[in-house]
């Protein structure tokens, strides 16, 4: 029995000496889905690097978790507008960038969708290319669990913090555990934390709080633009209201500009 190889080689003397015509349609004929794939890559390999060529550093990344602003472009234009004047920074080099895209649940969107977002997110954070996160309290916590987000008391001091009281958002490192913990291997996780019933306002009822966001509802530039207005008081996760929470990345690299963004959208 002869190999691909050299039955290729066989079909290919065939066409030695027929006309330039016959031998583009037996090409064609046997090849075309090799040539697709290759210009395929090749279109990737080529989009990747103008998008490298052309695209400019962050001097703010702002990522919002099942928000509704993609509906609401004018609400994000306007927001990258103001913070890129309240931050200094080069526009030919940088720029405010805000994500609004990411959908997260089964609920809101469907399974392609939900796999992608969770595929750009870990890839975003990763990277350390998010500043600052916007979320539903939901998604904020499963991050927050997952150790995603600075503890607030090192980007901010004592007083500072103080102002925010009553509107920081704390979780519970002690439950950490479940996701760390070889017993829980068959466990859904996500189902035993939606199990609880948490205050994520009231860390005298944690075993061991972290301030890692803050409730940005209500009279703030994100509860006034009703961005994550789709929520109801029937909308609820550990036994409360699911609400907006901004917080900053462990691993952001531009703190004091994430502050910044943060003062602005808290107003």
């Amino acid at each position: 029995m002869s190999t691909i190889w050299e039955e290729t080689k066989k079909q290919g003397s065939k066409m030695k000496d027929r006309p330039l015509k016959e031998k583009i349609a037996y090409f064609w004929e046997y090849y075309h889905v090799q040539v697709l794939i290759g210009a395929g890559a090749l279109a990737i390999v080529i989009s990747i690097i103008h998008a490298i060529a052309t695209s400019k550093d962050y001097a703010l990344s702002v990522v919002m978790i099942n928000s509704l602003a993609p509906s609401m472009t004018e609400v994000t234009d306007e927001w990258t507008s103001d913070l890129s004047e309240l931050i200094e920074f080069d526009p030919k080099k940088y720029e405010v960038y805000i994500d609004s895209t990411i959908m997260l649940g089964s609920d809101r969107a469907t399974a392609n969708e939900e796999y992608a977002s969770q595929q750009k997110m870990a890839a975003l954070i990763s990277s350390a290319s998010i500043d600052i996160l916007i979320s539903d309290s939901e998604q904020f916590e499963r991050y927050a669990q997952n150790n995603s987000f600075a503890d607030l008391r090192t980007v901010y001091s004592e007083s500072e913090l103080k102002a925010f009281e009553g509107r920081i958002y704390y979780t519970d490192r002690n439950t950490f555990k479940d996701y760390e913990s070889d017993a829980n291997i068959n466990v859904d996780i996500n189902a035993l934390q939606a199990s609880y019933t948490v205050d994520h306002r009231d860390p005298s009822s944690m075993a061991d709080p972290v301030p890692v966001g803050i409730y940005a509802s209500g009279n703030t530039k994100i509860g006034n633009a009703g961005v994550y207005s789709h929520y109801t008081a029937d909308d609820t996760y550990q036994g409360h209201p699911i609400e907006a929470v901004i917080g900053i990345p462990a691993n952001s690299p531009r703190i004091p500009a994430a502050v910044t963004g943060i003062d602005y959208f808290l107003n």
